[in-house]
């Protein structure tokens, strides 16, 4: 145990208290000693010299213990000074010039309380991001809050909403073997409406992610749901976060069980495969509860997926991490049709280049190219995989072709602008997209009103405010082509404000 500042002075005091004592007692008692026979002999002026010396000493020992006196005054007001003030925190250091000039431009990051719990050596850490959207469409569109293309039925609206917002909870800091394990639980309101008459209101949770991550130095091995290995990325919008932006309009996404290995190789590849569950996009929507096979499923044969991707963290000399990659994607569509049942197999394959840029080092240019056919599962094709009533033309006569994979291309692109004005929290962003099915594959024997082109326009300028809260607003305009409506046009005005944790 550590004495405290008080008794510390109290214990000098008492030393100094005692030496001096003892230096008074040692020349009275040599005073008051027998004087040998030698000493008696000394002469008279040695006798004078001593007593001039013990003189000396007295008046010195008299200072010390007026010296000590007074420090004692001293102590004892610092003391009673002290237990009358109360406790005060001291307050932080002030901000150093430099700091302060760079506060004016980047946001000061504001320390997030410490959520989550330890779990041994691990840490369970919840997480969530709180999305408002309010919105105006002037047309039909086939979702209203997230609408992804132009329709020849309704007349638009305007409401709000909050089933975009999503939560989770990560795990991280474990260990199995020599692999670090982490793990990620995610989900958001956006997965239906209760059959009720204000059901709007009431977003059903929908699952996002579920996986576990074994990691090792360079190798990692994903379990559960994620995001698909096959064209990964999307364009930055707090309007569009429960679907991306520009889904059905040339950027295609999903996110699939699957077991995914990642591995890299050097300081710039990277490499990812991924054996995924089938997602053609063609689920019973009756389904309420039993789940029942969709066409990839009936082929029993699972999506195969792989990427590879070059990356560097000082792209163009800006500083600024960028990427490159490639991405393919293999599946099966099983088809039954007519009364015995006939089997119709077709192929579900894609090709896929998306690209992370760094321009300047306030500019940057993202986005993704694609080709394939039945790609339906993942929003391609203008959310059409199969056509099964394909009928090819010899002359002017239709000849019913059986079920046929439509073929499609796209991609979409933005460009994102930060001006230094704002002190680097307001981010301006462009994007455009197409998705451009083959019109050969939309030709039915039966006339039908199905989509041919559709094309996104988008701008949208988000402020942050804090590093948790941002605001916003989106103008998107969409302009669909139908075989038997023609062009349908419709615009989306979005106010989105996000508060993360």
């Amino acid at each position: 145990m550590f004495p405290t500042k008080r008794s510390f002075a109290a214990f000098c005091v008492a030393l100094l208290v005692n030496f001096a004592s003892a230096v008074v007692l040692n020349g009275q008692t040599r005073e008051g000693l027998p004087k040998s026979d030698a000493e008696a002999s000394r002469p008279a002026e040695n006798k004078t010299t001593s007593d001039e010396r013990i003189g000396q000493l007295e008046a010195q020992v008299a200072a010390m213990q007026q010296q000590i006196e007074e420090l004692k005054k001293l102590l004892t007001a610092g003391t009673q000074a002290a237990a009358a003030k109360p406790e005060v925190k001291e307050p932080a250091a002030e901000a150093k010039p430099t700091e302060t000039a760079r506060s004016e431009t980047v946001p000061t990051a504001q320390q997030k309380p410490e959520l989550g719990v330890n779990l041994g050596s691990a840490r369970l850490t919840p997480y969530g991001s709180i999305y408002f959207n309010a919105f105006t469409n002037t047309g039909g569109t086939n979702n209203a809050d997230v609408p992804l293309f132009a329709t020849p039925t309704g007349r638009g609206g305007t409401s709000a909403s909050l089933r975009q917002t999503r939560f989770g909870v990560r795990l991280e800091g474990a260990r199995a073997g020599n692999a670090n394990l982490s793990a990620v639980l995610e989900a958001d309101f956006f997965g239906g409406f209760p059959s009720v008459g204000i059901g709007e209101n009431f977003g059903v949770v929908r699952l996002r992610l579920a996986n576990v991550k074994l990691a090792w130095e360079k190798t990692s091995l994903t379990l559960g749901q994620d995001w698909s290995v096959f064209a990964p990325a999307s364009p930055t919008s707090l309007a569009a976060a429960a679907i991306p932006q520009m889904a059905a309009a040339g950027n295609n996404w999903a996110r699939l069980p699957q077991i995914k290995a990642e591995t890299r190789f050097g300081k710039f590849v990277t490499m990812q495969a991924a054996v995924a569950a089938p997602q053609s996009g063609d689920s019973a929507t009756n389904a309420a509860f039993f789940l029942q096979p969709n066409s990839g499923s009936a082929s029993r044969v699972p999506y195969f997926q792989g990427r590879v991707s070059l990356a560097d963290t000082n792209v163009f000399g800006t500083k600024k991490p960028g990427s490159i990659a490639i991405s393919g994607h293999y599946g099966r569509s099983r088809v039954f049709t007519g009364a015995s049942g006939v089997k119709n197999d077709s192929d579900s394959v894609g090709i896929a280049l998306d690209w992370n840029l760094p321009l300047h080092d306030r500019l940057i240019l993202t986005g993704e190219a694609f080709t394939g056919r039945n790609l339906a599962g993942f929003q391609g094709g203008i959310f059409q995989g199969l056509n099964a009533e394909f009928a090819y033309r010899q002359g002017t006569t239709l000849v019913p072709g059986g079920v046929r994979a439509i073929g499609t291309r796209g991609g979409w692109a933005q460009l994102g602008f930060t001006p230094e004005a704002f002190r680097d929290r307001l981010t301006i962003y462009g994007s455009l997209g197409l998705d451009d099915p083959r019109n050969e594959d939309l030709d039915t024997f039966v006339p039908r009103d199905v989509r041919t082109r559709n094309f996104a326009a988008a701008i949208e300028a988000i402020y942050k405010f804090t590093p948790q809260f941002s605001a916003g607003i989106e103008f998107r305009r969409f302009r669909t082509d139908w075989t038997l409506s023609g062009r349908q046009n419709s615009n989306h005005v979005n106010l989105a404000a996000v508060y993360s944790f």
